[in-house]
């Protein structure tokens, strides 16, 4: 998925067709969960396009469109083994005692910085960067 506006109206329509009740295959199913998962979005979906602007929800600063496609990356790179070191991140921080959900955003906050970082910056993604970030990513339970 891209951070454009073909992928924006893809996100907004798949939110309207969940109010309806409908269901969804393959990507837009995907997309939906991610929605299921945030519930505090809901209204939010309703702004159309002001949605990809970000608003504080719950104390903080989030772009639902950004953070939907973010969810939805890191979702396909585990369904898919592509990067490897995903999913093997992605398990070690389950082990550790980590909430599946807080898993994903972790991984998905180490994708993210380095993301829009090259981005800014105009050079290509670093998956040297990208696996040897998740690599150091841990998870310790409070009061260990």
């Amino acid at each position: 998925m891209e951070f454009d506006k073909e992928t924006q109206t893809r996100i907004l329509r798949i939110a309207a067709d969940r109010q309806e009740g409908k269901s969804f295959e393959e990507l837009d199913a995907r997309i939906a969960h991610v929605m299921d998962m945030h519930p505090e979005f809901e209204d939010i979906w309703k702004q159309g396009e002001m949605a990809a602007f970000p608003q504080e929800i719950n104390g903080k600063i989030v772009s639902p469109f950004v953070h939907t496609v973010l969810h939805v990356t890191i979702d396909k790179q585990l369904e898919g083994g592509d990067p490897d070191f995903v999913s093997e991140t992605y398990s070690r921080l389950i082990k550790q005692g980590i909430y599946e959900h807080d898993g994903l955003h972790a991984i998905m906050g180490v994708y993210s910085e380095l993301y829009f970082t090259a981005i800014r910056q105009g050079k290509q993604f670093d998956s040297l960067d990208y696996e040897s970030q998740l690599s150091h990513l841990s998870f310790k339970k409070s009061g260990e």
